[in-house]
């Protein structure tokens, strides 16, 4: 006889860069979505509602957080900061050239 046990994760909604948007647990987020570039929709709508921030300013985020962010978008990042990169640069080297490590 199969033994069922209740998650204590609690469920989020979560939506991705298209807009596609699930409901999963913590623990599934944490696991599997984060890494597929998910978001929780409520971090996604308060950058949203802030009026000022049309783009995000990457020299404000953590490295882990930089660490999330595709290498094209690091690179455009820097692109229109004017800072320049070697073609050959990896992601730790792109952001080190923003956080200015």
């Amino acid at each position: 006889m199969a033994k069922y046990v209740k998650a204590s994760d609690s469920i989020i909604e979560v939506v991705n860069d298209q807009g596609k948007k699930l409901k999963v647990t913590e623990r599934a987020y944490n696991i599997v979505y984060k890494g597929k570039g998910f978001k929780p929709v409520n971090e996604v709508s308060n950058k949203a509602q802030d009026p000022n921030t049309s783009e995000v300013d990457y020299f404000t985020l953590s490295t882990e957080e930089l660490q999330e962010i595709k290498n094209d978008d690091l690179k455009a990042f820097l692109d229109k900061e004017g800072i320049s990169y070697k073609s050959s640069d990896n992601k730790d080297d792109l952001i080190k050239l923003i956080t200015g490590e």
